[in-house]
């Protein structure tokens, strides 16, 4: 749900309650997803957010630039929460190197695929496809950072991450960003203790381990924007579409699901798989097939 040009957010019994001047809408709690609260100026009653955390509703609030800020996650969102976090603290070292180089893996061959349907040269796809199958134990060959360089480069002239002031950098954050934050949401309905990584470790960053599992979701954004690719702004129209993304359809476990349902079946396989030791429990995403949402 995205709320922009309103007055109030409050809640009225299960609803959220949108008010502009005389007009209100009620919105089912049940029915909502996640709500990208973007203009500043909106009042929103603390009883709606208390209400929006007990149903694991993410919220997202952007800044003045319109950019996600920060969001809000429950304290404590598992029953089970406290074996939960014992069995992550107990996670075997071989078994999350092993995770991380399937996940890498996976994500370079998600890129290759990315370029096959954008009709790159045969021959970048080609190493793509090498670098991603040939990903060793803690990659310390950086395959990851090989392959990255040959995808971007593919579709942008002197592109580079790090530049803010480069729009498709924008257009790729925000995407990633909103992705992260269902990730993040996802964790803590887990039980999962967000902070604590398997590659991610960054001391101020409370949450990575969603920053590890984004990896293989993150070309459904690149794919989106390459097949969609906005004016010089990214304007509120295009925002909103970024954040529809989370209902686009893709492959996992040999069938399509919702993004959405995808990230909670690929976070409970890996749960499976550090529990039982089996690496066949593994459920990663794939982009063979994938739908987008369509306003």
């Amino acid at each position: 749900m995205y709320v922009t040009d309103v007055d109030e957010l409050s809640l009225n019994m299960n609803n959220l309650k949108v008010k502009k001047g005389d007009f209100d809408l009620k919105v089912p709690l049940s029915d909502i997803f996640a709500v990208v609260i973007e203009d500043l100026t909106i009042r929103v009653s603390t009883r709606l957010l208390v209400e929006l955390s007990n149903y694991n509703i993410l919220v997202v609030i952007c800044n003045q630039k319109h950019l996600p800020e920060c969001y809000l996650q429950p304290i404590s969102g598992h029953y089970g929460q406290y074996s939960q976090m014992q069995n992550q603290l107990s996670w075997k070292k071989d078994y999350k190197e092993l995770l991380w180089q399937k996940i890498v893996s996976q994500k370079i061959m998600n890129q290759a695929k990315i370029m096959e349907i954008m009709m790159v040269e045969y021959h970048r796809i080609e190493k793509l496809h090498y670098l991603g199958k040939n990903v060793e134990i803690n990659d310390p060959k950086n395959h990851e950072a090989q392959a990255a360089r040959i995808y971007f480069n593919s579709f942008y002239d002197d592109f580079n991450r790090d530049d803010e002031e480069i729009i498709e950098n924008a257009e790729l954050n925000y995407g990633y960003t909103i992705l992260h934050s269902a990730i993040a949401r996802t964790i803590v309905a887990k039980g999962l203790i967000p902070a604590l990584g398997i590659r991610h470790i960054g001391v101020r960053n409370h949450f990575n381990l969603a920053s590890d599992f984004i990896e293989p979701f993150r070309p459904l954004v690149d794919l989106f924007i390459l097949e969609n690719p906005p004016g010089p702004f990214l304007t509120k129209e295009y925002r909103l579409q970024l954040i529809n993304i989370m209902h686009a359809r893709i492959n996992i476990d040999g069938k399509q699901q919702t993004l959405i349902r995808a990230i909670e079946i690929m976070i409970q396989s890996i749960i499976d798989y550090f529990s039982e030791g089996d690496v066949r429990k593994l459920k990663l995403p794939n982009l063979e097939r994938y739908q987008f949402y369509e306003l």
